[in-house]
């Protein structure tokens, strides 16, 4: 949930992991989202095709993909850290030995279908009430800036967003107010335009340049480059519709540094509970047909 004493000037905006900057052309950025550690665990997930295996029933090489996108917060425990997450979490299989072109797409796929299950999480009954965090205005276009920022090339779009001062984005959160109170359940920026004196201003929804458009997601998932994963196997079937990807809900406590091999960021699942997993349709053999 952000709020007005995490905006920072255009100043900090590339040594900063958090708080909240305004920026001309792409609206609010929470610098948290744009961080984009999920991304760039991502990054190497793909490069690396670790555990991939051949499965004869796709005629095919996999290799298992674990992203998510998780909240919480860190407390001591006993003079230890501990961190204390929720979140949603995607097991899944991708086909191995595919372009670099065809994974920068894959991995957009998955990080857009994830961010919005999270969101919708967020915006549940279960948090709405303490929050304004689902689908806060900010939020889905800065998993996008965090997802160029890895897999895109060329110049920093935080950068190329244009970031302001302090005081301009302050003058743009007292009139407008808290940027949560403003939904946006799209990939694309909500604009806040200079506050008029003559008129009463309205934020307007902004269309992507285009350094934030070249790499497109998956039209569809009919070409088997992605499968849901069910028992470490790829499955086609686990959903009626065949362009939903698993997403799972897990709670996590684990202890601080859990990521951290050999002193190198490494790219496991954290320690986890999942809470009520989707498991395959099962043929029921002994109903009975009333027809018959």
């Amino acid at each position: 949930m952000s709020k007005r004493e995490d905006i920072r000037d255009a100043s900090m905006a590339l040594s900063m992991d958090n708080g909240l900057i305004y920026t001309k052309l792409l609206g609010w950025i929470d610098l948290g989202h744009a961080q984009a550690n999920d991304a760039r665990r991502l990054k190497s997930i793909l490069l690396e095709e670790q555990g991939r295996k051949f499965f004869p029933e796709f005629n095919d090489w996999y290799f298992p993909v674990d992203y998510y996108q998780e909240m919480g917060k860190n407390e001591k425990i006993f003079g230890l850290q501990f961190e204390g997450r929720i979140g949603v979490h995607s097991p899944l299989m991708v086909k191995s030995c595919l372009t670099w072109e065809v994974k920068r797409r894959i991995a957009l796929t998955i990080m857009m279908k994830t961010a919005y299950r999270f969101e919708a999480f967020q915006e549940s009954s279960l948090f709405s009430w303490r929050s304004d965090s689902g689908f806060s205005g900010e939020d889905m276009v800065s998993d996008l800036v965090g997802f160029y920022r890895i897999f895109g090339e060329g110049i920093d779009p935080v950068i190329l967003a244009q970031p302001t001062t302090k005081e301009y984005a302050l003058w743009i959160w007292d009139y407008y107010g808290a940027i949560g109170t403003f939904k946006n359940k799209e990939f694309r920026p909500l604009l806040f335009p200079s506050p008029s004196p003559h008129s009463k201003s309205s934020p307007r929804k902004g269309f992507l340049p285009s350094w934030l458009n070249y790499i497109k997601p998956l039209s569809d998932l009919e070409n088997n480059h992605i499968l849901n994963r069910y028992q470490n196997e790829p499955l086609k079937d686990l959903f009626t519709d065949t362009n939903r990807i698993n997403q799972e809900l897990y709670v996590s406590l684990r202890k601080r540094g859990w990521d951290v091999t050999n002193n190198q960021k490494n790219t496991l699942m954290p320690p986890n509970i999942h809470m009520s997993e989707h498991t395959p349709l099962r043929v029921d053999y002994f109903t009975i047909d009333n027809d018959y």
